[in-house]
């Protein structure tokens, strides 16, 4: 497995397992089979969150799993456990966006406490900020994060579905405090474009909830290598390689139709799928795909595709087409 160095020099496998249906819609034998054969391909970053899956459990159920399995292996030192905060609901049993936790010093801190719990983990490697919580001033939230570093609760920082000036204002406001910055941020990125109203979409009572990496994210990214891009849902829900999956509607139009069929070519003459050109090309830019398989099968495909070389020219016609 390729590695990937994150903002303060940990390193992590080129791939991230993420865990958000184990345990719920992915039954617990078939996670746990899941998470073994990760671990034996050389795979240690695994990503959770503790809203998972309150659309279909209690919320928390990917985070009790993953403890439970990390207790029956004892491999917590080896893996890399990322998990977040601010999504999960306030109400059981409703997981309406007007109920969600937020991002307040007090909301942060209960959080943490949960998702420790729940891991049955001394430490946190990597902390986000699920939801960008602008209810809350910024500098509370930038501030409870930065406590969490400082007392060694939590290694890394990010965020997620976040705005590009909004993490630029985030580590500014880290910066000026004297705390620890995001260093990673996640957001919903594959090789198609989506139309450009799709890029942001609006929750949490009008407030812009920006779930696309754009344009802006990755001028961002270029100008600042300490931060790092996961990538989640990199693969469209399977709607690259499934017929009964077909792309939706933000992905009708002709740069998406002419750059899938540039992706559809490269793969055939590669002898491999779209979707394993689709995590090669994303490795190739130096960002971490975020899998999320339900079968040793789609675990076993997207390995695969870290052994993939792309060369020069073939990577100029994917951007370009």
């Amino acid at each position: 497995m390729l590695s990937r160095t994150l903002g303060n020099g940990r390193n992590v496998s080129a791939l991230c397992l993420g865990a958000m249906n184990f345990g719920t819609s992915t039954p617990a034998d078939t996670a746990i089979a899941i998470l073994d054969r990760f671990v034996e391909a050389g795979g240690t970053f695994v990503d959770t969150s503790n809203n998972y899956n309150q659309w279909h459990g209690h919320g928390g159920d990917s985070e009790e799993l993953l403890g439970r399995w990390m207790r029956a292996r004892g491999n917590r030192d080896e893996l890399f456990i990322a998990t977040k905060c601010g999504a999960r609901t306030t109400v059981p049993g409703d997981p309406d966006d007007a109920h969600w936790e937020g991002l307040s010093a007090s909301a942060v801190g209960e959080a943490v406490k949960g998702s420790l719990s729940r891991l049955g983990i001394e430490q946190i490697d990597l902390y986000y900020a699920h939801i960008d919580d602008r209810s809350t001033p910024l500098d509370e939230t930038v501030a409870a994060f930065g406590r969490l570093a400082a007392d060694g609760v939590v290694d890394l920082l990010g965020c997620s579905n976040t705005a590009t000036w909004r993490l630029d204002r985030a580590r500014q406001t880290a910066a000026a405090q004297g705390v620890a910055q995001y260093s990673v941020i996640q957001q919903h990125s594959s090789y198609l474009w989506p139309n450009p109203p799709a890029l942001q979409g609006v929750r949490r009572h009008g407030t812009p909830h920006y779930q696309h990496a754009g344009v802006e994210h990755f001028d961002y990214l270029a100008e600042h290598p300490d931060v790092t891009l996961v990538a989640y849902q990199a693969l469209l829900g399977g709607s690259y390689a499934r017929a009964d999956r077909p792309f939706q509607p933000r992905y009708a139009h002709p740069t998406a139709y002419v750059r899938y069929e540039a992706l559809r070519q490269a793969a055939h003459d590669l002898g491999v799928t779209p979707n394993q050109v689709v995590l090669a090309w994303l490795l190739h830019h130096n960002v971490i795909p975020l899998i999320g398989a339900s079968s040793l099968e789609q675990l076993d495909e997207a390995l695969a595709a870290v052994d993939i070389q792309l060369d020069d020219g073939l990577v100029d016609q994917l951007d370009n087409a």
